[in-house]
């Protein structure tokens, strides 16, 4: 035990001088994203800045997916986002818009059916309505993104698509 908890001060140390977060903070990152609605203003700031590519971790946390999903909805290539995330880069304004989609919709999703767990497994299922896609996959694009706020606005008040 005593190992493991100076293995831990030696983690943090070591995230302290290089002025990396721990893991545990760059979660929270993708989930104060989620949590609550962010202003238009900081949105656009946000994705005109970059996103941290940090950020793609934390979604595959998040959504307990493989990273090559979450690569593949941010259209962003493995090898690219591997040497941002190791030169603790952002990620261009087209994939950062695509993490504040991802983000809204989860919010959506959660807030229609009742939290992450739901939400999450809804994400990752295939959607008769979207021709056996899953939500997730669609999220890459604004007109699929809006097919997928319009499907959860009908489980949400009980329209037919």
């Amino acid at each position: 035990m005593p190992k493991q908890r100076a293995k831990a001060t030696r983690t943090l140390r070591r995230s302290a001088t290089t002025g990396r977060f721990p893991a545990r903070k760059r979660t929270i990152t993708f989930q104060l994203f989620i949590a609550k609605e962010t202003p238009t203003a900081e949105k656009i700031h946000a994705i005109r800045s970059g996103v941290g590519a940090r950020v793609v971790d934390d979604m595959v946390r998040y959504l307990e997916v493989p990273k090559n999903v979450v690569f593949a909805v941010l259209h962003t290539p493995e090898s690219t986002a591997h040497r941002l995330i190791r030169d603790n880069r952002p990620l261009d304004s087209a994939a950062s818009e695509r993490v504040v989609r991802v983000a809204d919709v989860i919010r959506a999703a959660e807030g229609t059916l009742g939290g992450r767990e739901a939400a999450t497994k809804w994400l990752k299922t295939p959607n008769l309505a979207l021709g056996d896609a899953t939500p997730l996959s669609m999220l890459d694009t604004e007109p699929g993104a809006n097919e997928v706020r319009r499907i959860l606005s009908s489980i949400k008040y009980g329209g037919a698509f």
